[in-house]
């Protein structure tokens, strides 16, 4: 799977909170509207109640915001657990498979996360690597440290064509400006 050196893929991590998120819809709101790069994919939304405590995670559309729960907490569900966050596995297939169709393949393809909630859906990880396989430009977020590693992000971090960049407090407000022109510089050569 994926053992080419041609898939150009750009990771982001960082510490929980950070602005990985942030920095994405920033990049692609960018890429979309000033470059006019064709991007699809999700970036993924913290859910947070009245006392703004954290209590879940949506998934959202880059291009029109269509929105899917991914995760909640103190639910009654029946699906896979991560933590104490119930996983809506279907909810999240039925709006993101559709978007990592390989015939229909994007300039950018953009995953925020590639995490352990996404990972319970194993449709997922398999049309990721079909996506790897296919040689897409992809610009994804992954956990920043983790207990136990996961396959589908040893395997992006090891491919030849990747950058890994990490926001810090110190670095995250200049990065968009770098990922950007690292982003088009790609996009020009494919």
């Amino acid at each position: 799977m994926a053992g080419n050196c041609n898939n150009s893929i750009l990771l982001i991590t960082g510490p929980p909170g950070i602005g990985k998120t942030t920095l994405v819809r920033q990049l692609c709101k960018e890429l979309i509207e000033s470059h006019k790069i064709v991007c699809r994919g999700f970036y993924t939304n913290e859910i947070r109640n009245s006392s703004r405590q954290r209590i879940g995670f949506d998934v959202v559309t880059v291009n029109n915001d269509r929105k899917a729960t991914l995760a909640r907490s103190e639910v009654n569900h029946r699906g896979p657990y991560v933590g104490k966050y119930a996983v809506f596995v279907k909810e999240f297939e039925d709006l993101v498979l559709p978007l990592l169709r390989i015939r229909e393949a994007p300039q950018l393809l953009v995953l925020d996360e590639i995490g352990k909630m996404e990972l319970k859906s194993k449709k997922f990880e398999s049309a990721v690597y079909a996506c790897l396989d296919a040689r897409i430009t992809i610009l994804a977020t992954i956990p920043f440290e983790l207990r136990q590693p996961i396959p589908l992000v040893e395997k992006l971090k090891s491919l030849c064509q990747n950058k890994i960049v990490v926001v810090t407090k110190e670095n995250r407000n200049q990065l968009p400006y770098e990922i950007l022109e690292n982003i088009l510089n790609i996009i020009q050569r494919t």
